[in-house]
C-alpha cells in the first residue's frame, strides 16, 4: 500500500472537511435567526427527489472508477483518455435524460410537500433551481473521478474546501443582508458549479492528453464488459436510490415539512462528522484498494490486509456510533439554541445504530467497489429498496420520524449482506457464516455498551460540564471494550503497527518540511 500518498489524501480531506463541517453549523444557525427552520425542509425533499432521478447516470461512474484503476497502474494514456472521453459523451446525455425526468417529476411537488407554508409558485421556483443545479453538475464532475482513481484526491478537497469557504461567506452576508432564500440558495447551488470549472482547467493542466479527441467504438466498450455491467448497475442505482432517497418524501409526506427540517439537523451533524473522521479516511484506500487489486499481490496477503481494516472499522463504528448517542441531543440543543428543534430520543437511538451498521461496513463497500460484477449483490440491493419503502411509510403512520429510521435500519442488512457474500465469499473465497457471527457478536457488544453510557449520561446537564462528563464516559467505554475484545487478535497488532508507520511518515515530513 502506499502509505504516504493515502496519508496525505486522508489528512488534507479531513481538514478540509472540518472546516467545511464548521462553516455548515455556522450557515444553519444563522439561517434560524433570518428565516424559518421550514425553507431547509424544502430544499431536503427536492434533493431526494433528485438522489432518485440519479438512476439516469446508470452507475458509469462507477464503471469507469474500476476501469481507470486499472489502466493508471499501466499509465496507458490513451486507455485513459478513452475512458474519459466516454465518461464526458454519457455524462452529457445523461444530462439531456435527467432534465426531462425533472421535469415529469415536478408534478409530484404538491403531493409531497405536507403544511407548506408557502404558495405552490414558490415551491416551484426552488424546485428548479435545485434541478438547474443538477443538470449542470454533469457537465462537468466526471473530471473529478481520475484524480480519485490516481490517488490524487487532495486536488480536488482544496478546490472544494477554497470554494465551499468563499460561497458559504458570501451565503452569509446575503442572507444578514437580504434575508431572501431564494437568493441564498442560488448562492449555495453556486459552489459545486465554481468547483468543478476549476478542476476542469487543473486536470487540463495535470493530464494534458485528456484534451485531446479520441475514438470510442462499440468494440471497445464490449471488451470491457461494459453494457452487462451498466444493465445490472443499473439496478444497483435504482436500488439504492430508493434505499437513501425516499426518507425525507415520506417524512414531508406523511408527518410534515417540518420535520424534514429537523431531521436535517441529524443529518447534517451525522454526515459531517463521518466525513471527517471516516469516510474522509477511506476515500483515499478504495484507490489504493484498487490499484492493489489490480496489481500482483496474493489473497492470502489481501485477506490479511481485509482482516486489520475490519478491525480498524469496528473501533471506529463504536465510537461513531456512541458518540452520536451521547452527543446528538445536547450538541444539536445548544447548535441550534433551542430544545424546540430536537427529535426523541428513541429516533435518537434507532439513528445511532444505523450509523453503526453503515460504518463497521463502509471498508467492505470500498473493495466492493473496486471490483464491478454488479450481477452478484443486485437482488440483495432490490430486496433492501423494497423493505425500506414497505417499512417506512407502514411504520411513519404510527409511529413518525422513528418508524422511517427504523425502516432504514433494517433495510440496510440486504445490502450489506450482498457486500459481504461479494467480498468475503466470492473474491476471498472465506466463510460469510463465519463473518458474519463475529459481526454480530460485535453489535451484541455495541448494544450494551449504548444501553450503559445511555444510562449514565441521559441525567447529565446540557452545559460544558455536561459535555466534558458526556466525552470522559464515550472516550473510556468504547477504548476498554474493544481493547479487551482485541487485545490477542493479530490483526489489531497489526492495526497498531500500521499507524506507527503513518506517524513515522508525519513525522519524517515535518522534519524534511515538505
Amino acid at each position: 500500500m502506499n502509505s504516504a500518498k493515502t496519508l496525505k489524501n486522508s489528512i488534507i480531506s479531513v481538514i478540509g472537511q472540518i472546516l467545511t463541517l464548521l462553516l455548515q453549523f455556522v450557515n444553519r444557525r444563522v439561517f434560524v435567526i433570518f428565516l424559518d427552520i421550514e425553507y431547509l425542509g424544502y430544499q431536503s425533499v427536492f434533493g431526494n427527489i433528485f438522489s432518485i432521478l440519479s438512476v439516469a447516470e446508470l452507475g458509469i461512474g462507477g464503471i469507469i472508477s474500476f476501469h481507470l484503476y486499472r489502466e493508471l497502474v499501466t499509465d496507458n494514456k490513451q486507455e485513459i483518455g478513452k475512458l474519459m472521453y466516454l465518461y464526458k459523451w454519457v455524462y452529457r446525455i445523461i444530462a439531456a435524460v435527467v432534465t426531462i425526468l425533472g421535469l415529469l417529476a415536478c408534478v409530484s411537488v404538491p403531493y409531497i410537500v405536507k403544511d407548506a407554508g408557502k404558495d405552490i409558485s414558490y415551491l416551484y421556483i426552488v424546485y428548479f433551481l435545485q434541478l438547474a443545479s443538477t443538470i449542470a453538475g454533469y457537465f462537468l464532475s466526471y473530471r473529478r473521478t481520475i484524480y480519485a482513481a490516481d490517488q490524487k484526491e487532495y486536488k480536488t478537497v482544496e478546490i472544494d474546501l477554497f470554494t465551499n469557504v468563499v460561497v458559504q461567506v458570501v451565503q452569509l452576508f446575503m442572507l444578514a443582508v437580504f434575508r431572501n432564500y431564494l437568493l441564498y440558495l442560488a448562492i449555495q447551488l453556486s459552489t459545486s458549479l465554481i468547483a468543478n470549472f476549476i478542476i476542469l482547467y487543473k486536470t487540463n493542466r495535470d493530464y494534458p492528453y485528456l484534451k485531446e479527441k479520441y475514438t470510442v467504438t462499440m468494440e471497445d466498450i464490449r471488451k470491457r464488459n461494459m453494457i452487462p455491467d451498466v444493465r445490472n448497475f443499473l439496478v444497483h442505482k435504482i436500488a439504492y436510490a430508493v434505499y437513501g432517497g425516499t426518507d425525507n418524501i415520506v417524512i414531508s409526506a406523511i408527518c410534515g415539512i417540518r420535520f424534514v427540517a429537523l431531521y436535517g439537523n441529524y443529518y447534517i451533524l451525522q454526515k459531517g462528522v463521518l466525513n471527517v473522521f471516516f469516510y474522509r479516511l477511506l476515500n483515499p484506500v478504495q484507490a489504493t484498494i484498487g490499484n492493489i487489486v489490480y496489481s500482483d499481490r496474493n489473497k492470502d496477503e489481501l485477506w490479511k490486509q481485509f482482516e486489520m481494516f475490519d478491525v480498524f472499522s469496528f473501533f471506529f463504528a463504536n465510537y461513531i456510533c456512541l458518540g452520536f448517542l451521547i452527543f446528538f441531543q445536547p450538541v444539536i440543543q445548544i447548535w441550534m439554541g433551542s430544545p424546540e428543534y430536537l427529535l426523541s430520543d428513541i429516533f435518537v437511538i434507532m439513528y445511532s445504530l444505523t450509523i453503526y451498521l453503515i460504518s463497521v461496513w463502509e471498508i467492505v463497500y470500498k473493495y466492493r467497489s473496486v471490483f464491478g460484477d454488479y450481477r452478484q449483490d443486485r437482488n440483495c440491493m432490490l430486496l433492501s429498496a423494497v423493505v425500506n419503502v414497505v417499512i417506512s411509510v407502514a411504520l411513519a403512520y404510527k409511529l413518525g420520524v422513528v418508524g422511517v429510521q427504523i425502516g432504514t435500519f433494517f433495510a440496510f442488512l440486504p445490502i450489506a449482506y450482498g457486500r459481504i457474500r461479494f467480498v468475503v465469499g466470492y473474491f476471498f473465497g472465506k466463510s460469510v457464516k463465519r463473518y458474519l457471527c463475529k459481526h454480530l457478536f460485535l453489535f451484541g457488544v455495541v448494544l450494551s455498551e449504548s444501553l450503559v453510557v445511555y444510562q449514565l449520561t441521559r441525567g447529565l446537564p446540557v452545559t460544558v460540564i455536561g459535555l466534558l462528563l458526556r466525552a470522559l464516559i464515550w472516550s473510556l467505554v468504547p477504548t476498554m471494550t474493544g481493547v479487551l475484545i482485541y487485545c490477542r487478535n493479530p490483526h489489531f497488532k497489526d492495526l497498531c503497527n500500521y499507524f506507527t508507520k503513518l506517524l513515522k511518515i508525519v513525522r519524517n515530513k515535518f522534519k524534511s518540511g515538505n
